[in-house]
């Protein structure tokens, strides 16, 4: 694993104390699927919290569950954006 891709998947590691969780692994997919079919799923992943996040608003804007769905999905973004820019400079 590069250090680029390192680096997304620090992104989707949260450590709270002595617990580690990781949103998503993504070296195991990287042993299958190319880089960009990793990106489309974490779009895919980060749509679906969206729309997750959109239903709760709706539903209890009081619900401490929309600050966790916001920081995972800042940090899907994140990852996803690492994950562009180390494809556009192997392009360059």
């Amino acid at each position: 694993m590069t250090q680029t891709l390192r680096e997304a998947q620090d992104f989707l590691t949260v450590i709270k104390g002595d617990t580690k969780k990781q949103i998503l692994d993504i070296e195991p997919l990287l042993n299958r699927h190319p880089t960009q079919a990793i990106i489309w799923f974490l779009r895919v992943l980060y749509k679906e919290k969206k729309i997750k996040l959109q239903d709760l608003i709706e539903w209890d804007k009081t619900s401490p569950e929309i600050n966790e769905i916001v920081a995972v999905m800042f940090r899907i973004r994140m990852a996803i954006r690492t994950m562009i820019n180390e494809r556009e400079v192997k392009a360059a």
